[in-house]
């Protein structure tokens, strides 16, 4: 079950099953090396997310929360 709910939340996070796929199969082939780069594939991916949806988070508090005002018509 533990490993269903991680595999849910990181697909929900936007990690592809392939990346997925390659974690568990180390794991379950008790390949520590192997495991231990995709974690570090993993890691990398969810530390991009985090700066995107950071700077998303400054755009978002930049824009203006008024309608804005339109020009009237040019001639």
């Amino acid at each position: 079950m533990q490993r269903l709910c991680f595999v849910r939340a990181a697909f929900e996070a936007g990690i592809s099953l392939d990346a997925l796929t390659r974690l568990y199969r180390a794991l379950d082939a008790a390949d520590a090396n192997e495991a231990a780069t995709q974690l570090a594939v993993l890691r990398q991916f969810v530390e991009r997310r985090r700066e995107a949806l950071a700077d998303l988070e400054v755009q978002l508090a930049t824009l203006p929360t008024e309608p804005a005002q339109h020009a009237e018509s040019l001639p």
